[in-house]
């Protein structure tokens, strides 16, 4: 299929924008946050991102519940996760960005298509850029993000790429080698285990566990921790079966940490797993500030920076990635 770029859809109400190529189709909802509701790898028909069953993507006040209106897809959450007082204003649960209604300018040349997308935060005013690009006959999806300072004082930030991927216990994580930092207040089926490890072994109560493995649902696992100190700029997801891997590529020096929050049937019976990278943790932002985690921009200062989403066949595992995306097996 030739590239298109389609603003004739909707879905359940929403305004729906859908980037296509022969090999990719992303369907995205500027007025549900921008969210990227679905990535599908056509020649496989694989919808890559996980949609929540029970719930569907709606819009939503800024003041809404994430855990229990979160429809899946992929969201970004800025300038917090958990509700958090920054700069003497109080912040919602998961922050601004997921419940904003976006402007979006659809653009497409012989070669590529896309979408700009564009959203000023109401509390932090913050004006924030994000560019997807689609290109011909290539297996890869390019974003170009910027967040700009319109205030008039310096404002300290957490910012997080938060995509929810469709798991079975036929998928295999990976990470490049890193710390594992535990969250002491979400625990989950990990608890007992040493606060640190490394990557992808934990010792935990009831034995050892391979992070890296994606149990069964009625296994009830939950696993919550933050990856830090990696030996590379990525994070992948591979279906063993079929041989189709997919994962994220990003600036390290923008992203310092990757967090991955995984419920194999322990949280709500939800199977599902979400790759973090993230400028900072803990998820406490008090926290993350007093150990001098997080990023901040002055008045009028921008943070401009690249991320790459992309997808392969014939890998049973990620080992590395090199500069082009392209992954080799571990």
């Amino acid at each position: 299929m030739r590239l298109s770029v389609r603003t004739d859809w909707s879905y359940r109400g929403l305004r729906t924008i859908v980037l296509e190529n022969r090999l990719l189709r992303l369907a995205i909802l500027p007025t549900a946050g921008a969210k990227i509701w679905q990535i599908t790898y056509k020649p496989l028909d694989a919808d890559l991102l996980w949609n929540n069953p029970r719930i569907a993507p709606s819009r939503l006040p800024s003041n809404s519940r994430y855990d229990d209106v979160w429809s899946g897809g992929w969201d970004e959450l800025f300038p917090n996760d958990e509700i958090s007082v920054i700069e003497g204003e109080c912040y919602p649960d998961h922050g601004e960005l997921w419940t904003g209604e976006w402007e979006a300018q659809p653009f497409s040349s012989p070669d590529e298509v896309g979408v700009r997308l564009r959203y000023v935060t109401p509390i932090s005013a913050i004006e924030v850029e994000k560019t997807i690009r689609l290109w011909r006959e290539q297996a890869r999806i390019d974003f170009h993000h910027r967040f700009t300072n319109r205030g008039r004082t310096a404002f300290p930030f957490l910012w997080k790429l938060h995509p929810a991927m469709a798991v079975s216990p036929q998928h295999r994580i990976d990470f490049p080698p890193m710390q594992v930092v535990l969250e002491p207040a979400f625990p989950g089926t990990l608890a007992g285990a040493a606060p640190e490890a490394q990557w992808p072994i934990i010792q935990t109560l009831t034995g050892e566990v391979d992070l890296r493995r994606v149990t069964p649902e009625e296994a009830r696992q939950l696993y919550f921790f933050y990856g830090t100190h990696a030996k590379g700029n990525w994070c992948a997801l591979t279906n063993t079966a079929t041989g189709l891997a997919c994962g994220l590529q990003f600036d390290p020096e923008v992203f310092r940490s990757c967090w991955l929050f995984a419920t194999y049937g322990g949280w709500r019976n939800y199977n599902v797993a979400v790759l973090e990278p993230c400028t900072g943790y803990p998820l406490n932002f008090e926290a993350m500030k007093a150990a001098g985690r997080h990023r901040s921009l002055a008045p009028g200062e921008s943070l401009q920076t690249n991320v790459r989403f992309f997808v392969q066949e014939g890998l049973r595992s990620v080992g590395s990635v090199d500069p082009s995306g392209n992954m080799t097996e571990a």
